[in-house]
Order: C-alpha cells, then sequence, then structure tokens
C-alpha cells in the first residue's frame, strides 16, 4: 500500500476516534493509573532491599504496613484494568457496530457493475472476518500503546533514576528488540493480506456451490466441487499456518533477547555493586523493573501482528466505503411528477466496461402503451431497460432519457424509481413470509391491498392452500415454492407498489406451458393502464405491443407491430418468430404418461 493510501486510512481511523473523545479520554487516565500502580513494586523495592542489607531488621508493624500497601497497589491496579478493559472494549465493539452499518448502507448504494464484478462471498467476508479483525485491530491500536508505553516509558525513567550506567546499556539492547518487532510485523502483515483475500475466496467459492446445488447434483460433480473446495480451504489453512508460526517464533527470539539482556544487566549490576557505584537497593529496583518491563514489550509485539492484522482488513472495509456512490445528488436535483405524456429515449452510444454495447437507439414510450424489445442474447436489450431506473447512468456524451421533457440525470433517483416497477425473469425473493414479500417495498401496507394484489397476480388460491396463509415461511429464494408461484409473488409484490411505469424482463421465460398461462394473465392485470416496456423472449407473449423494437449487436434494426414485422419476411422479427414456430411439437402417440 502506498503512502497516500495509508495516510488516508489513518485520516478516515483518526475522525471515527474523534467522535468518541470523552471515553477515550476516561479510558486513557484508566490506563495511566494501571500503569502507575503496575510500576510501583519496582519504585520501592529499593528501600526495602536497603533497609535488609543494612542489617536492620523492621518491625512487624513496618511489614504490615508494607504489606497493605501492596494489597492497596493490586486492588487499585486491577480496579484501572477494569476501567480502561471495559471503555475500550466497548468502544471497539461501537466503531464496529457503526462502520458495519455505514458500510451496508454504502453497499446498498454501489453501482450494479461493482456487485457484477465482486463475488458475494468476498463482500460477506468483508462484513463478518475482515469487521472482527478490524475490531480486534482497533481495540489493540486504542489500548496497547495508550497502557503499554506509559508503562514502559515510566519504568525507563525509573531505571535512569536508579542507575545511569545500566540504562545506557538498556539503550543499546532496546533497538535490537524494536528491530525484531518490527520485521514480525512486516511479516505477518503480507500473511494476513493474503490470507483474508483467500478467505473471500472461500466463502464465495461456497455461496456459489450452495446456491447451485441443484445443478451440481444434476452433474454428478460432488467430487469435483470437494475438490475445488479442498484447494481453496488447504490456502486458506496454509496462511493461517504462516500467521501462527510467525505469532510463534517471534515469542522465544523475544524471551531469549530479554534472557541476554538480563544475564548482562545481572553481570554488570553486579560488577557496580562491588566497586560501590550502585546499592543493593538500586539494582535490585533496576532489575525488577526490567523484568517488569519485558511484559508490555512482549505484549508490543503481539500489538504490531494484530495492528497488521487490522490494518490489512481496514484497507478492504475503507476501499468499499471510498467507492464513489451510485449516483451523487446535487442540491438543484429536482422531484420527477408522476408521467404525463411519454419516456423519449435518445442514446447515440452507451458503453459498459469501456465497451460498446448500445449505438443510435431512439425510441419513445407513450403513455399507457405496451413497448416490447426482442432480440437475440447480447443485443442490449436488458442494458437498455436498465438505463430507464438508472442502474446504469448514460454520460451526457452518450445521450439523453427524458421523461415528460425532464432528463432524468436532474431528477431525484428515489422519485425516479419510485415510478417504477420490475419484473424479472430471475425472481428475488426474500427468507421471509409471503406477505412480506408481497408488501415489500410498502412495507406495512394495507391487508386488504396485499389480498387484491395477490388475487390480481393469480397467486390468491395457492396462497390460501398454504398452512399458515400470508404468513407461510417461503425458504431462502422462495425455495418452498413453484417457478410459477415465485413469479406471481413477485408480480403481487409489482402490483402493490403501484407504479405508474413498468418493466418485464423475460418474465415467462423460464415457465413451463401452464405456469406460462396463469402468469401471463397476472401480467396482462399488471400492465393496465401503465407505461410498460417488455423484454420479450417468447414471442407470443408481444403480440398485442404497440410497438416492438428489434435489437441486434446493440441497434435497432426493424421497428412495428407484430403483424408489420412478420409481412418483412427478410427481416430479424420474421427470422427469430421462423426459428421458434418452425417446428411445432409432436402429437403424443402413446397413453403413456
Amino acid at each position: 500500500m502506498n503512502t497516500a493510501q495509508s495516510a488516508s486510512i489513518l485520516s478516515q481511523l483518526f475522525r471515527i476516534l474523534l467522535r468518541h473523545q470523552g471515553q477515550i479520554l476516561a479510558g486513557v487516565i484508566c490506563m495511566i493509573f494501571f500503569a502507575l500502580f503496575t510500576v510501583a513494586p519496582a519504585l520501592y523495592m529499593k528501600d526495602i532491599v536497603d533497609a535488609l542489607g543494612s542489617g536492620q531488621i523492621p518491625s512487624l508493624r513496618q511489614f504490615f504496613f508494607v504489606g497493605g500497601g501492596i494489597i492497596l497497589v493490586f486492588l487499585l491496579k486491577g480496579i484501572f484494568f477494569f476501567g480502561q478493559s471495559y471503555l475500550m472494549s466497548e468502544l471497539g465493539q461501537k466503531i464496529t457496530r457503526d462502520l458495519r452499518d455505514q458500510a451496508f448502507h454504502r453497499v446498498l448504494g454501489l453501482p450494479l457493475n461493482f456487485f457484477n464484478r465482486t463475488p458475494a462471498g468476498d463482500l460477506i467476508s468483508r462484513f463478518t472476518t475482515d469487521i472482527q479483525y478490524f475490531s480486534e485491530g482497533l481495540k489493540t491500536v486504542i489500548i496497547g500503546p495508550l497502557r503499554d508505553l506509559p508503562q514502559i516509558l515510566m519504568l525507563l525513567a525509573l531505571m535512569a533514576y536508579r542507575s545511569w550506567q545500566l540504562f545506557v546499556l538498556i539503550l543499546i539492547l532496546l533497538p535490537i528488540a524494536a528491530f525484531f518487532i518490527n520485521r514480525f510485523g512486516q511479516q505477518n502483515q503480507e500473511v494476513t493480506t493474503q490470507r483474508q483475500h483467500q478467505y473471500g475466496d472461500l466463502i464465495s467459492l461456497l455461496s456459489e456451490t450452495l446456491s447451485g446445488i441443484r445443478v451440481v447434483k444434476a452433474f454428478g460433480m460432488e467430487r469435483y466441487e470437494s475438490s475445488r473446495f479442498a484447494k481453496v480451504n488447504n490456502r486458506l489453512f496454509r496462511y493461517f499456518l504462516d500467521s501462527a508460526r510467525i505469532g510463534s517464533y517471534s515469542y522465544p527470539v523475544l524471551e531469549f533477547i530479554g534472557g541476554v539482556c538480563g544475564a548482562l544487566i545481572l553481570t554488570y549490576g553486579g560488577y557496580l555493586i562491588i566497586h560501590e557505584q550502585i546499592t543493593g537497593g538500586d539494582f535490585a529496583s533496576f532489575i525488577v523493573a526490567f523484568f517488569m518491563m519485558n511484559e508490555p514489550i512482549k505484549k508490543l509485539n503481539g500489538f504490531t501482528l494484530k495492528v497488521q492484522e487490522g490494518y490489512a482488513a481496514a484497507k478492504r472495509i475503507f476501499y468499499i466505503l471510498d467507492i464513489p456512490w451510485e449516483i451523487e445528488e446535487n442540491q438543484s436535483s429536482v422531484k420527477l411528477p408522476l408521467i404525463q405524456k411519454e419516456i423519449k429515449i435518445d442514446i447515440q452510444q452507451f458503453c459498459y466496461e469501456n465497451k460498446p454495447i448500445l449505438h443510435n437507439i431512439h425510441i419513445t414510450l407513450k403513455k399507457g402503451t405496451v413497448t416490447a424489445l426482442v432480440g437475440g442474447s447480447g443485443s442490449g436489450k436488458t442494458t437498455l431497460a436498465n438505463l430507464i431506473p438508472r442502474f446504469y447512468e448514460l454520460q451526457p456524451s452518450e445521450g439523453s432519457i427524458c421523461i415528460d421533457g425532464q432528463d432524468i440525470r436532474k431528477v431525484q433517483l428515489d422519485s425516479l424509481r419510485g415510478q417504477i416497477a420490475i419484473v424479472t425473469q430471475e425472481v428475488v425473493l426474500f427468507n421471509d413470509t409471503i406477505e412480506a414479500n408481497i408488501s415489500y417495498g410498502n412495507i406495512g401496507g394495507d391487508k386488504k391491498r396485499i389480498e387484491e394484489a395477490a388475487k390480481a397476480a393469480y397467486a390468491w388460491d395457492f396462497i390460501q392452500q398454504q398452512k399458515w396463509g400470508l404468513k407461510e415461511e417461503i425458504g431462502e429464494r422462495g425455495g418452498m415454492l413453484s417457478g410459477g408461484q415465485r413469479q406471481r409473488l413477485s408480480i403481487a409484490r409489482a402490483l402493490i407498489k403501484n407504479a405508474p411505469i413498468l418493466i418485464l424482463d423475460e418474465a415467462t421465460s423460464a415457465l413451463d406451458s401452464e405456469s406460462e398461462k396463469e402468469v401471463q394473465g397476472a401480467i396482462e392485470n399488471l400492465m393496465k393502464n401503465r407505461t410498460s416496456l417488455v423484454i420479450a423472449h417468447r414471442l407470443s407473449t408481444i403480440r398485442h405491443a404497440h410497438v416492438i423494437h428489434v435489437l441486434k449487436e446493440g441497434r435497432i434494426v426493424e421497428s412495428g407491430t407484430h403483424e408489420e414485422l412478420l409481412t418483412h419476411q427478410a427481416g430479424e422479427y420474421h427470422r427469430l418468430y421462423q426459428m421458434q414456430f418452425r417446428d411445432p411439437p409432436p402429437q403424443s402417440t402413446s397413453s403413456k404418461e
């Protein structure tokens, strides 16, 4: 990561922390007092040792006094440890909660092309493992320096006060420990970044396989998918093992360095005592302070490892937060009035991911009419439909889409999408009740309206057959229902929205003939008195469209009614129609089912 990116992340973290400055201040006070009472035993060690070394025998009262002081010191140390630990843990969880909310809100506003190129599993891992690593790293960032550094500084000051000679020796040895701590941190950052990317790959593979489990079973690919999962899982295992290895060997290395330092201090300290340059109490106080300093130094090693994990996670989280909004609305955006006349589409050229998709599209959708788009796969039908609700954004140089003369780029996004209902081939239902799925977009709507929408969508009969009726849970993606039932619920959902503009994207192409008849009846109810744009795969469903536009390679090659287009026997529509209806299904000659 370059310096600018690092500075950006640190700046954002600093702004987050500033929102909780009162709690941080209280935690800092607790940590300072915790450090002070932690250092206290090393401070009064000199007087005890010097008194015993002089041959003086303290009275029992003095022993009680010292013992009571020790109890008080450890009691206060425990109280301040609880204070700093609880306050900082609460702060870490608050920031984690707020950041997760902020990231989710941001994700909901990202453009569709972001989701097209980002696996769902990778996004899920950012909200789970990355957020968790970030939370732990953030807590460590706050607690580590403010709890351990004051201890180290106080102990260093005490050691300098007791013996400047031994202190100079410490100053020579400390940079060696600092070098190793920094080295371990750099190694762990590299491994952690790779590990978290691998974790995202694992979740993506898991999500993909489970969502397509019927296809996996149908093609007998269980062994293949198990092999794929095992490979990714093994790579993740190795990255976790690398992190464990770094954490494991860093501890004995630092322990060994501490042991060497202790031996040198002990030898040199003995020399100073023999030559009466320090007292036994000075040396005892110094050596106790030195060994007490080992603990916070080792914690600082753990601190760097945790911080690197949190930092790697922060990069992935803030990457999402830094992605530009889908559409940046300004104060000049106006509310779009209800459509009165027409939708006018004028596109010179639209590019997606720098690839030209649409060329010279000029269409007018009159209010209350049905306009159909047909064409082969990849002809640009769905892309064109997605431009109307601004799922993709037209640039000014590419053209414009206007509703009653108002450029949709200059209107408030909510007011635009509030006028549009969409029914797609791939029905998206939620793991909730039938009632909640129908009223989605109008949560808490009138129950009578829900029933009316269900009846108009030809869904009421099968809803009444469910054990709990409208309160029936339909499972993930509506898995407890048939394809036709799911599609009729999506139509009921569009009906209850009561939007004046309707987009149907191959809404019946995946259904069998019986389901298609029922759904087609529901669609006819849905299209009444609405301005409809229909993307059709089955040409039989658009016979009564007011106008049909035929797309080929992103261009409109023909326009007209169903009957008009069929008269052009050399035309693209006639070719598509013949492909669908050239060979009628054979009549059954057997009574066998």
